[in-house]
C-alpha cells in the first residue's frame, strides 16, 4: 500500500512538472483600457482627424441618431422591449430590430452579464417608407444598442450624420424605479476597443451569442416560463448574428468612406474638385449599377484628381472584426499548475461558469477580471482589412451607399429621370461650399440638389439640425443634489424620467444645475398645473392631459401612493404658484 502511494505521488509530481514546463503557451493580453485611453488622446495630423474630432461631446449643432430618435418620440421608452418596439415602428414593414444575446462577452459590462441576465445586443436593420414630403432617416449600420439588465445601462453607438462620425452614449440608471439619463461616454475609453470609431462584432460562427445552441440552452435554463428576454428570442438562427455582423461592416464602411472623402481628395481646389467628381460618379453608379463603367473617361479623370492628394500611406479600410470565441469551452487564463489541480479534482471552470459570478464593476474593477488571450482581446490593435491606393474606386461605391433608396427616387422624380440634369446640378456654383473639406453631409446636399432641380417644396427633415433639442450631457456630469424634505424629491420620483435630460428641449423643463434653478423652471412651466389637476380632469375627455402619462410606471406608482393616502400629488400641486399670487 505504501509503495502504491509513493507511486501515485511520483506520477502526480511528474504530471505537475510537465504542466509547469508547458506553462500555458497562450499569449496573455496585458493591455489596460485606462492606459490605452490615454494614448487615444493623441491626435492624428490627417485631414480626417482635423475635421472629424474625437471630443466626447458631438460638435456644436450636431447630434447622434439615437438622440434624434428619442427627441422625435418625446421620451425614452422603458422597459427595453418598448425601445425595441420604437425601432420597429420606424420600419416600413414593422420589422423588429435584430437581436442576439451574449451572456459572456467582451464589452466593458461583461462582468455584469450572465446566462440569467445576458447582454442584449440590438441593431436597427430598418428601412423607412418612401415619401415625397420627408427625407427618410437611414438606420442600417447606424444604430446599435447593448442593454445589460444587471448594470441598469444601455451602451449606444449611433451615427452622427452632420459630424461624419459615430457617437458613443450610455443610458444610465435604466431600470425599475430609476430615472434614466442619456449621456455621451468618454470617447477615448470606447475607442480602445472600437479602434476605428465604429461598431465591432465577432466573425462567424459567433459562438458567444445565443446562435450557439449550447449558449441558448443555458439561457433558457433561467427563463423556463418565457420564450424571450425583453422581446429578444432566447434562441436565434445564425441569420441573426450574420445581420449584426453585416450592420457592423456597414458602419465601418461609412468611416472609411468619410476618410476617402477627406484624406483621399485632400484640401484645396484639387480636393474640392475631387469630391465633386466623386459625388457625380457615385450618383451615376447609384442610378444604374449594372451599366457603370469603371474604365470610363470620367472615372479616369477622377482618379487623376484623386492621385494629387492621396496619402502616401494609403487609406485604411476600418476593421471591426473580432476573432470568434466560445465561452463554453474557453478556460480562464492563470497558473497552469492551479488550473491542472482544479481539473484533476473536478473543480475546473470555463469562462461561461465564471460569468455567473458577476459583480458590479467600474473601470478599475473591470481591469481586474481575468485577462483574455491575445487573439480574442478587442484591446489588441487590429490590422486594416485593406489599404486603398489612389487607383481605388471604393470612395465612389461607398458614397453611393450613403444615399437611400428614397433619395434616389426623389432625384429621379425632380430631374425627370435625367442623370445628366442631376450631374449639372452637382456642377452648380451654388453647391460649391458642399465640397469644402468637411464631412459628407447627406441632407444639406440633397436639399441643394433638389433646389437646383427646381423642386417647389423641399421634403421635411427631422434630424439634421439641433433645433428643439436640449444640450448634450457628458458622462461624469454631477447629478442634481436634492436636500432632504424638498418637494423636488417628489418631482424626481414621478417626473424626472421624462423631463430631465430629455433630448427634446420642449420636454426638458426640469433640467438645471441646482435645486433653485430646477424648482424655478418647474414653477415657470404653467402647463404643469393642468397636468396635475386630477380633480378636474380625471375621468373626463381631457384625462390624457394628466401627468405622469396613463400606463406609465410613474403613473402606477403615483396611483398606488394616492391609494395609500400619501400626499405626493398635493405636494406637487402646492409647489406650483397660484393664479392669484401677486
Amino acid at each position: 500500500m505504501k509503495k502504491f502511494a509513493i507511486f501515485v505521488l511520483l506520477a502526480l509530481l511528474a504530471v505537475i512538472g510537465y504542466q509547469l514546463l508547458l506553462a500555458d503557451d497562450a499569449e496573455v493580453s496585458t493591455l489596460k483600457v485606462s492606459e490605452l485611453a490615454e494614448r487615444q488622446a493623441q491626435a492624428s495630423d490627417t485631414l480626417h482627424a482635423q475635421v472629424i474630432t474625437e471630443d466626447d461631446l458631438p460638435p456644436e449643432g450636431t447630434r447622434s441618431l439615437f438622440d434624434h430618435l428619442i427627441k422625435e418620440h418625446g421620451s425614452l421608452p422603458y422597459p427595453f422591449d418598448e425601445l425595441l418596439d420604437l425601432v420597429a415602428n420606424q420600419d416600413r414593414d414593422g420589422r423588429p430590430a435584430t437581436t442576439v444575446l451574449i451572456p459572456n462577452g467582451r464589452s466593458l459590462l461583461k462582468g455584469q452579464a450572465n446566462f440569467k441576465h445576458p447582454r442584449l445586443l440590438a441593431v436597427a436593420d430598418v428601412r423607412q417608407p418612401a415619401s415625397d414630403y420627408a427625407f427618410d432617416q437611414m438606420y442600417r449600420g447606424r444604430l446599435f444598442m447593448g442593454f445589460v439588465e444587471d448594470a441598469n445601462e444601455i451602451e449606444v453607438i449611433s451615427y452622427n450624420e452632420m459630424a461624419g462620425r459615430f457617437e458613443f452614449q450610455l443610458v444610465k440608471d435604466y431600470g425599475p424605479d430609476l430615472n434614466p439619463q442619456i449621456v455621451y461616454a468618454k470617447r477615448a475609453i470606447c475607442s480602445t476597443c472600437h479602434q476605428s470609431g465604429a461598431p465591432i462584432f465577432p466573425v462567424r460562427p459567433w459562438e458567444e451569442t445565443n446562435a450557439n445552441p449550447g449558449v441558448a440552452e443555458l439561457i433558457k435554463g433561467h427563463h423556463a416560463d418565457n420564450d424571450n428576454y425583453f422581446g429578444a428570442p432566447l434562441s436565434v438562427p445564425l441569420a441573426n448574428p450574420e445581420i449584426v455582423d453585416d450592420m457592423a461592416d456597414k458602419g465601418n464602411a461609412i468611416i472609411t468612406t468619410q476618410k476617402i472623402w477627406l484624406d483621399g481628395c485632400g484640401a484645396g481646389d484639387a480636393g474640392n474638385s475631387c469630391r465633386r467628381s466623386m459625388l457625380k460618379l457615385a450618383l451615376e453608379y447609384l442610378w444604374s449599377p449594372g451599366s457603370f463603367n469603371p474604365s470610363s473617361a470620367a472615372v479616369l479623370e477622377h482618379l487623376q484628381l484623386q492621385s494629387q492628394n492621396w496619402p502616401s500611406e494609403g487609406v485604411r479600410l476600418a476593421n471591426g472584426d473580432l476573432a470568434n470565441r466560445n465561452p463554453l469551452t474557453e478556460k480562464p487564463l492563470g497558473s497552469p499548475l492551479w488550473l491542472f489541480l482544479k481539473d484533476l479534482f473536478g473543480f475546473s471552470e470555463t469562462a461561461a461558469s465564471l460569468s455567473e459570478k458577476s459583480v458590479e464593476l467600474g473601470l478599475t474593477e473591470f481591469e481586474k477580471l481575468p485577462p483574455l488571450r491575445v487573439e480574442v482581446d478587442p484591446l489588441m490593435p487590429r490590422p486594416p482589412k485593406a489599404i486603398y491606393g489612389p487607383d481605388s474606386l471604393e470612395g465612389i461605391y461607398g458614397l453611393a451607399q450613403m444615399l437611400s433608396e428614397n433619395d434616389l427616387r426623389l432625384l429621379e422624380k425632380h430631374s425627370q429621370y435625367q442623370l445628366e440634369a442631376v450631374k449639372a446640378a452637382v456642377d452648380s456654383e451654388v453647391l460649391v461650399s458642399l465640397f469644402e473639406p468637411l464631412p459628407f453631409r447627406r441632407i444639406p446636399l440633397l436639399q441643394a440638389l433638389l433646389t437646383e432641380l427646381g423642386a417647389e417644396r423641399l421634403p421635411d427633415s427631422c434630424c439634421h439640425t439641433t433645433e428643439g433639442m436640449s444640450p448634450p450631457v457628458a458622462d461624469g456630469a454631477p447629478p442634481l443634489a436634492i436636500s432632504q424634505g424638498s418637494v423636488l424629491e417628489v418631482f424626481e420620483t414621478y417626473c424626472f424620467a421624462c423631463h430631465r435630460g430629455n433630448p427634446n428641449a420642449k420636454l426638458d423643463f426640469m433640467n438645471g444645475d441646482s435645486e433653485d434653478e430646477v424648482l424655478r423652471r418647474i414653477q415657470e412651466t404653467s402647463e404643469i398645473s393642468d397636468a396635475l389637476d386630477y380633480e378636474r380632469f380625471a375621468g373626463t375627455a381631457k384625462d390624457g392631459k394628466l401627468m405622469p402619462p396613463a400606463n406609465s410606471r410613474q403613473r402606477a406608482k403615483l396611483d398606488a401612493a394616492m391609494g395609500a393616502g400619501e400626499n405626493d400629488l398635493q405636494r406637487m400641486q402646492d409647489a406650483m404658484p397660484s393664479l392669484f399670487d401677486f
